[in-house]
């Protein structure tokens, strides 16, 4: 059962993203994922539709904002969300919104992979670095077993990066159509 729940997220985040099994990184090798849209709406609509965003997204706003100046156009928010992947249950991020009239950027870093029976990991470039050693293990390997394994480890852990884009791909887009959407009356 658990081969084919792998198998059927390794097929459908591969066919969703066509992504390599990377995560994104910025120019500092740092893990980021950014969005930005140009609503019509101005600074203070979409500073309010940001935190309306938040308390349908996550609850409670009082436990995800972690920052938030009006005058600036900044809000900074920490929270989780779950993730499919073969280590973690949920990833810990900051999500920083830059906002000013009819203009929002969004970016989201800082991610650690929680689970229940250890403790947090920060995610960062060694992600990325994993499946450049298993592809080359893979190129290299001769021993047909061996060579079996290590096509296994370096789909688990494509697919694993995969569930952590798709999550947070996912909640960009979320606060992209929330922003976008009529307001609620």
């Amino acid at each position: 059962m658990r081969n084919f729940l792998f198998l059927l997220l390794f097929f459908t985040a591969t066919s969703t993203f066509a992504q390599d099994g990377r995560l994104p990184l910025d120019s500092k090798n740092n893990i980021s994922y950014t969005d930005s849209g140009q609503p019509k709406l101005s600074q203070a609509q979409l500073h309010q539709r940001i935190k309306d965003w938040i308390v349908y997204k996550f609850g409670n706003l009082e436990n995800a904002l972690t920052s938030d100046n009006e005058q600036a156009g900044t809000i900074l928010i920490t929270s989780y969300i779950p993730v499919i992947h073969s280590s973690y249950q949920y990833v810990r991020f900051d999500l920083g919104i830059q906002y000013k009239d009819n203009q929002y950027d969004a970016r989201i870093a800082t991610l650690d992979g929680i689970s229940a029976v250890r403790s947090p990991v920060r995610l960062d470039k060694k992600e990325n670095d994993a499946i450049t050693t298993k592809e080359q293990v893979l190129k290299t390997e001769s021993n047909r077993k061996k060579r079996k394994e290590a096509e296994t480890a370096l789909q688990t852990a494509k697919a694993d990066n995969d569930g952590i884009n798709t999550s947070l791909y996912n909640l960009l887009a979320d606060l992209k159509a929330f922003i976008n959407s009529p307001t609620k009356q």
